[in-house]
C-alpha cells in the first residue's frame, strides 16, 4: 500500500533537515496583524524557582466567559508561533524540550492548559467538553504577535484542532491560520469495524485549513491514512500525509524506545520545521 520510495522519499527529509531548516531561516515571510480588540492578557515570567514549567513566561488570557486560562510560551524571535494542544499540557520531557529547541530556532511555541482552566480530568472524553471560545481568544492573542500561527496537536486531541480551526474561519475568514499539524491522530467515533468505512468525529472535513499528517509505520492506524486524506479535503483542506519508517504511534512518550524511535524523538524539533515547511507552500 506504501512502497518502499515513500520511507526513503521520507528518510532523505529527515536527512535534508538542516538544508531544509536554513532555507526557512532564510525565507521571507509576511507578517499578519489584527485590528480586532481582544480582552487583555497578563504575563508572568517564569523564574528558576518556578515548579514544573521549562516556560520562558505564563501567559494568563481570559476567555469570554472569564475563565483565566494558563499558557506556557516558549519565546521565539521568528515570524512563526505554534499553537500546542499536549495530551499532557506539555509536562513530558520530551515536548518541553522540543519546544524549547524550536524557540531557539526562532519558532515561538504556546501550550495553554485547558483541562485545568475548566477543571476537567485527563480523559479523552473531557477533550469534548472544551468550549472553543476560550481558544479563539488564545489565537486572538497569538495573532497580536504579528506571527503566522500554526495549530499542532496529537493523539485525540486532534479532533479539538479540527473543531477550532472551523470555528475561526467561520468567524475569521479574513485572518487565515498557517495550518495544521496531526500527529498520529485518532479521529474515529469509537472502534473502527472490520470491512466498514470509517466514522470520524464531526469536525473532520470542515475546515479548509492546510494540513500535515504524521503516522508512525509500525501502527496499524497507517491502513487508514489514505482515506483519512480523503475525508479531511471535503473541507477544502490541502493534505499531507507521510509515513515516519519504523516507529510506532506517541512514540516520543514511550519508554521501551526502539532505536529509530529514540533517533526520531531527538530529531522531533527538525521533524516539525519540515512540516511547517510543507504547510507554508500550501498558501
Amino acid at each position: 500500500m506504501y512502497p518502499n520510495i515513500l520511507k526513503l522519499k521520507f528518510l532523505v527529509l529527515l536527512c535534508s533537515l538542516p538544508l531544509i531548516i536554513s532555507n526557512l531561516n532564510a525565507a521571507e515571510h509576511s507578517t499578519e496583524t489584527t485590528t480586532e480588540n481582544a480582552k487583555e492578557s497578563t504575563t508572568k515570567t517564569v523564574t528558576d524557582s518556578d515548579s514544573d514549567s521549562a516556560a520562558d513566561l505564563i501567559k494568563t488570557i481570559e476567555a469570554d466567559d472569564e475563565t483565566e486560562i494558563d499558557v506556557r510560551v516558549f519565546e521565539g524571535d521568528g515570524d512563526q508561533l505554534l499553537l500546542g494542544f499536549a495530551c499532557d499540557q506539555g509536562s513530558s520531557l520530551a515536548e518541553q524540550q522540543t519546544a524549547q529547541s524550536l524557540a531557539m530556532d526562532g519558532i515561538e511555541v504556546w501550550m495553554p492548559d485547558m483541562l485545568s482552566a475548566y477543571m476537567l480530568p485527563k480523559l479523552r472524553s473531557s477533550l469534548h467538553e472544551i468550549p472553543t471560545n476560550g481558544l479563539i481568544q488564545i489565537i486572538k492573542e497569538a495573532k497580536k504577535t504579528g506571527k503566522k500561527v500554526y495549530l499542532v496537536a496529537s493523539g485525540p486531541d486532534t479532533e479539538l484542532v479540527l473543531r477550532l480551526a472551523h470555528e475561526w474561519e467561520k468567524k475569521h475568514k479574513d485572518m487565515p491560520l498557517g495550518g495544521a499539524l496531526l500527529m498520529f491522530p485518532r479521529l474515529n467515533k469509537g472502534m473502527p469495524e472490520p470491512g466498514k468505512a470509517p466514522v470520524y468525529e464531526d469536525a473532520v472535513g470542515k475546515t479548509k485549513l492546510p494540513i500535515m499528517i504524521l503516522e508512525g509505520e509500525r501502527t496499524p492506524n497507517r491502513m487508514g491514512i489514505r482515506h483519512l486524506s480523503k475525508s479531511l479535503k471535503k473541507g477544502g483542506s490541502t493534505v499531507y500525509a507521510k509515513l515516519i519508517p519504523d516507529v510506532r504511534g506517541y512514540f516520543f512518550k514511550r519508554n521501551d524506545k526502539n532505536v529509530p524511535e529514540g533517533l526520531v524523538t531527538s530529531q522531533m524539533p527538525g521533524l516539525i520545521k519540515a512540516s511547517l515547511f510543507f504547510l507554508g507552500r500550501a498558501h
